[in-house]
């Protein structure tokens, strides 16, 4: 199928971003290849974000479509709603504080168009400031060694505690959306598509950035790897989570290996040949997390032989932060 055959949308969400949301969605809306239409979904913005929005919208006629929460959702559950809501055949997930090049949409067009069983296709993203200024870094560059500038195996997903690949960075077809949605609560929304995706479609990649990616203190999540480098890594690990944290990871990897299964039923009707590799991986990867939550329940003293039996079996090196996470689950309440 042709790339000027596919239609686009854009699942944008916002929450208090007055200070971003004009430049991002005239970045869209100046693309050598414009979207059909840009979903904007608003999660009670307090600020003059619904403003703003409806103001560039007014200039766009028929393109950009202003949904305002009913209460607040999440930022996991907003773009639930605001991808659900799309109809487009290929979907860009857009945060509102990103800016993107303005060939974006037409080179990551590409890969979708050349084979119809590209299910997900991800660009690499200049890391700015708060006010766009590059830091001379590049995601793929930040996560060296996560090798996100190829597609990846099931094992190479597991490995480590980030999957790495931003919603800002990736776009995927509309046939996917009924195997990622609902997403789970305890995934992050772009980790849980860009998995998902491994397993059901073939995923390319495109080793150049297309969009500048914000960095600052309103960002959801803290990520070491990208707000800091090394040092702050090293920090991160050395605090002591409680139980729920560790019980939550399991219930993220319990709800994994669930949807994976369902995706099995669809044997039939559907050709996934890399979902046995992806169910297998995610068990293991759940049998750590649940090997984890047990020792962090146990008295310090009564932990030391199920965690070193965890340790020689190479679980810790190749899913966590190695002897760091190993010290922390014995000593650390």
């Amino acid at each position: 199928m042709a790339s000027n055959n596919l239609t686009v949308s854009v699942a944008l969400c916002a929450y208090n971003g007055d200070h971003f949301i004009e430049p991002q969605l005239e970045s869209l809306l100046s693309q050598t290849r414009p979207p059909d239409e840009v979903i904007v979904c608003d999660d009670r913005s307090t600020d003059g974000t619904l403003r703003i929005a409806r103001k560039v919208a007014a200039n766009s006629p028929g393109k950009v479509r202003i949904i305002e929460n009913e209460r607040n959702l999440g930022y996991i559950k907003n773009f639930e709603s605001a991808i659900s809501r799309t109809t487009g055949d290929i979907i860009f997930l857009c945060d509102q504080d990103d800016y993107w090049l303005p060939d974006r949409v037409e080179k990551m067009l590409g890969p979708f168009s050349k084979s119809e069983k590209v299910g997900l296709v991800y660009c690499d993203a200049v890391l700015t400031d708060e006010v766009l200024h590059p830091t001379g870094r590049t995601v793929f560059g930040a996560r060296g060694g996560m090798a996100l500038e190829s597609a990846r195996s099931a094992r190479q997903l597991v490995h480590g505690v980030d999957i790495g690949i931003c919603g800002c960075m990736m776009a995927f077809r509309a046939s996917l959306k009924p195997y990622v949605l609902p997403i789970s609560p305890y995934w992050g929304h772009d980790h849980w598509i860009a998995f998902i995706a491994h397993a059901v479609f073939g995923v390319e990649v495109i080793d150049s950035p297309l969009v500048y990616y914000r960095r600052h203190r309103r960002n959801s999540g803290a990520d070491p790897a990208l707000d800091g480098g090394a040092w702050k890594g090293w920090l991160r690990p050395a605090s002591s989570p409680e139980a729920a944290t560790y019980a939550k990871e399991t219930r993220r990897w319990e709800d994994m290996v669930e949807r994976l299964r369902q995706l099995r039923s669809l044997a039939a009707t559907a050709d996934f040949p890399k979902l046995d590799e992806f169910i297998l991986e995610s068990k293991l990867r759940l049998e750590f997390a649940r090997g984890r939550e047990c020792l962090k329940r146990l008295p310090r003293q009564a932990r030391i032989w199920p965690g070193i039996q965890l340790l020689f079996k190479g679980d810790y090196h190749f899913y966590v932060h190695g002897l760091r996470s190993f010290c922390k689950d014995l000593l650390m309440d």
